[in-house]
């Protein structure tokens, strides 16, 4: 999805645009909830090259607990609970279902930390 160029919403702006609900100042958080979601995209896709270098590198690295893991395992739970986000513009269809094959992945590692975390606890 391309987005056309928009200024992004202040702080001031978000509260103001709370209590009147301008339509045009809606158009505009759209946009920013959108270009927020690729960007996320963008940093899921480059955490996933660093922990392969890192893994690559030093496996301990990458270790459940360490702060690269935890990152990406939290930028995908993001991505998960965001849901669909087009960007068709990056990525071809073959592309876009690896990518959700290794965040669900991803999830299920995700999963199972917890797991073993509320079992821990008990």
């Amino acid at each position: 999805m391309r987005l056309p160029p928009f200024e992004s919403p202040t702080l001031a702006e978000l509260r103001a645009w709370w209590r009147t609900r301008d339509e045009q100042a809606i158009q505009r958080l759209i946009l920013e909830i959108q270009r927020q979601r690729l960007t996320l995209l963008e940093l899921r896709n480059l955490i996933d090259s660093g922990v392969q270098q890192a893994r690559a590198a030093d496996r301990t690295l990458v270790e459940r607990g360490e702060p690269l893991m935890t990152l990406r395992i939290r930028i995908a739970q993001e991505v998960l609970r965001v849901g669909d986000i087009d960007d068709t513009r990056q990525k071809s269809r073959a592309e876009q279902e690896k990518l959700a094959v290794r965040t669900e992945g991803q999830m299920e590692y995700a999963r199972e930390g917890r797991l073993r975390r509320q079992r821990r606890n008990i």
